[in-house]
């Protein structure tokens, strides 16, 4: 199947086949072989090209939140098909406006980098948050103005709660 995935990279094309042997992962140009274990309900133990890497993987709002060797990073996957048919009928644009930082797992605010009104680069920090004693500075998804900030710094959040409003 053909998806759109994007992040704060970017916009890429991802094609995803099952084989015998594992997923046929295709993003954009670059394709790989993946062979993938359920380890629990988030819990994922992934071995592509020889390399192994855990990855927790938290459905929040409409994007997923992937956490890779403590790094997060929140990831939107549109079916391409579906992703037309609303291009041609004229919907989710509004939706497509709004964009949202989530905690990526429960933890404490540490720092707040941004404030309402500020402007933000796609990848800019606009927040730090603790989690596992790891301390993982959350990135604006797009560019835009910081609509909201839902919390402040030392509350405790819980996975997939929106922190940050970008607009």
């Amino acid at each position: 199947m053909a998806y759109i995935a994007k992040s704060g990279e970017g916009e890429h094309r991802l094609d995803v086949r099952s084989e015998r042997e594992g997923l046929r992962v295709r993003l954009d140009d670059r394709e790989v072989l993946v062979n993938l274990l359920r380890v629990d309900s988030t819990l994922y133990s992934l071995l592509i090209g020889g390399r192994s890497f855990e990855v927790d993987l938290l459905e929040v709002e409409d994007a997923f939140m992937v956490l890779v060797d403590g790094q997060p990073f929140r990831v939107e996957i549109q079916d391409e098909q579906e992703r037309r048919l609303r291009a041609a009928a004229g919907k989710g644009a509004a939706r497509a406006a709004k964009r949202t930082v989530a905690a990526p797992m429960p933890g404490k605010v540490v720092k707040l980098l941004v404030k309402p009104g500020d402007a933000v680069k796609a990848g800019d920090g606009v927040i730090v948050v603790e989690a596992m004693k790891m301390e993982n500075e959350l990135k604006a998804p797009a560019p835009g103005t910081v609509k909201e900030i839902r919390v402040a710094e030392g509350k405790a959040v819980g996975a997939g709660e929106v922190l940050v409003v970008v607009e």
